[in-house]
């Protein structure tokens, strides 16, 4: 069985391209050689942003490839985990997370001398699509203006290169895969004590259908626990708050002595306002802590001051 043919598939962009490679040295690490491999280009790579709203944000991402899985036209799909949907349809599984990546954010400009966000100038633009962003921005620098921008990584820091706009804000997982750019830039890493990630930022995520015990098995062979662990707790988490890309929310759980520590902060849809919260458990209730977590977070955003 070990030489079975497993068909996988992701996006087309560079970064869902070189997060395959990954996936796939893992597999070849676990014994499996036969891999053919697929790229596709997405509705969420081709929709405006006006589309990309009213179709449903970054599940458009991973839409096209699940469908592929349960149509038995494909084994496995790569996703960056941070673009699945809270609610995964009940047919499919994440059957393994990759070894995460570090999860802050990076500040690019061109200008050497800005070390942070409260050194940018002001008035400049900085470029996210990104709801958590702009609230982190807004509350850090309200003078800042923000710009509304998708793309690729190599998209969005040549608008900066270029100097459409000052500056933008990025993932540092995905810089460190693709480690090769062509544009010399100032890359800033953002502290977590300035700016929580998203949940699932770092992580790579491999859904498959459930009914296929065979695939079910290889992907416990590359599944990182500890990962794993770490975002069912954020997913879970997302999931009691019906949260989705366009919102406002971020969230950081890390194991450490066989407990979860989990950190989130939740705006109002108007950045105005936000609660924090943090919680501690056993790695056996992980389902349980990101859903206590996303309870708390919005019984204070509730609360009047």
């Amino acid at each position: 069985m070990i030489n079975k043919k497993i068909i996988i598939a992701s996006r087309n962009s560079p970064l869902a391209r070189t997060q395959t490679e990954l996936v796939i040295s893992k597999l070849k690490y676990a014994g499996y050689n036969n891999i053919e491999k697929i790229f596709i280009k997405s509705k969420g790579d081709i929709v405006n942003k006006t589309e990309f709203k009213k179709f449903g944000g970054k599940g458009l991402f991973t839409e096209e490839i699940n469908k592929l899985i349960l149509d038995n036209k494909i084994h496995l799909g790569v996703h960056s985990a941070k673009d699945i949907p809270a609610v995964l349809n009940k047919k499919l599984s994440i059957g393994a997370y990759v070894e995460r990546e570090d999860v802050r954010d990076v500040l690019i400009t061109k200008d050497d001398n800005i070390k942070n966000i409260i050194q940018l100038p002001k008035y400049s633009t900085l470029g996210t699509s990104s709801p958590r962003r702009v609230a982190y921005i807004k509350l850090l620098r309200p003078d800042i203006k923000i710009v509304d921008i998708r793309g690729n990584i190599e998209t969005r820091i040549r608008k900066v290169f270029n100097e459409k706009i000052f500056s933008i804000v990025l993932a540092k997982a995905g810089l460190n895969r693709i480690k090769k750019l062509k544009y010399a830039m100032n890359f800033c890493n953002i502290p977590l004590s300035q700016m929580l990630p998203a949940p699932g930022q770092g992580a790579i995520a491999v859904t498959h259908n459930k009914e296929n015990i065979f695939i079910n098995k290889i992907c416990k062979k590359i599944d990182c626990v500890n990962t794993r662990l770490s975002l069912i707790t954020e997913r879970s988490l997302i999931k009691r708050i019906n949260g989705d890309c366009f919102t406002p929310i971020a969230a950081l759980a890390k194991i450490k002595n066989g407990s979860i520590l989990l950190k989130a902060r939740l705006f109002s849809n108007d950045f105005k306002s936000y609660a924090d919260d943090s919680k501690i458990g056993s790695t056996k209730s992980a389902n349980l802590l990101g859903k206590k977590c996303a309870e708390s977070l919005l019984e204070k955003l509730d609360t009047p001051e």
